[in-house]
């Protein structure tokens, strides 16, 4: 299963289902969107086209649409579910899972509308959560993001200037861009954009100390549209203009 979280998911609507006794078999219907599971008590044992899943209490599934989705076995459950649109393609995805954390759920479940009535709201919202669900809350999970943040620095130093933004690293690491933000200010201290700011400003000093290129040829090399908005977010940041900063740090032989 695969999920290209910078192209927008399509939430449709949620709910929270209790089995009404021991007996209770998942219905069969034909399904035409994405669905999570979450079992919050007891056993769920649900099918698809190709395959029989348990879903143990704090446990997920994500199944994909299919002609047959069906219960196979009788069992008393507790459940939440959330049913989106998606196209599958991107990075790879955990069908399966854990999450001992059922406040997250809640938290999301919560938050989500009724029926994806606040479209660009919900869209975000779930796709946060299936990059919570992704991540999971064990130790192995936060030591995936840990290689993607290390993963994400050493592309930074050797990207190009232009590729130095939030978007552009959602799509190339496969992430939702408010999640792979959030999650990258958590594991470094730092706030994504920021670190990518401070990247650009240093390449920039370098250029300003070490080469004679114009100032509007640095912001154009750095992805600025001119020299204007180059000088200004160069100011704000390092307290002097591009001219001054090279007129007082460049050496005497250069």
């Amino acid at each position: 299963m695969k999920f290209d979280f910078s192209i927008p998911l399509e939430f449709l609507f949620k709910g929270c289902f209790q089995a009404p006794d021991e007996n209770w078999v998942h219905m069969s219907r034909e399904i035409d969107s994405y669905e999570i599971f979450y079992v919050t008590k007891g056993t769920l044992y649900i099918s698809d086209d190709e395959t029989d899943y348990t879903v143990g209490t704090g446990e997920y599934l994500v199944t994909p649409p299919c002609k047959n989705q069906h219960g196979w076995k009788a069992s008393p459950c507790e459940f939440y579910y959330f049913h989106f649109y998606a196209e599958e393609k991107g990075a790879a995805f955990p069908q399966y899972g854990t999450c001992k954390n059922l406040d997250l759920i809640e938290k999301y479940y919560s938050l989500l509308s009724d029926s994806g009535s606040r479209q660009e709201t919900d869209s975000h919202l779930i796709a946060i959560l299936l990059e919570e669900l992704r991540n999971g809350d064990t130790h192995e999970m936060r030591e995936t993001f840990s290689e993607t943040c290390r993963s994400i620095q050493s592309y930074v130093k050797f990207a190009q200037s232009e590729r130095l933004r939030v978007s552009f690293l959602s799509k190339k690491f496969g992430y939702h861009e408010k999640y792979l933000s959030q999650s990258f200010k958590k594991e470094m201290g730092i706030p994504l954009k920021r670190y990518l700011k401070e990247e650009i400003i240093s390449r920039a000093k370098h250029m300003l100390i070490h080469t004679d290129l114009p100032v509007a040829k640095i912001g154009e090399q750095l992805g600025y549209c001119d020299a204007h908005s180059f000088s200004h977010i160069f100011k704000n940041d390092v307290g002097v203009s591009p001219k001054e900063y090279r007129r007082k740090n460049r050496l005497p032989f250069e």
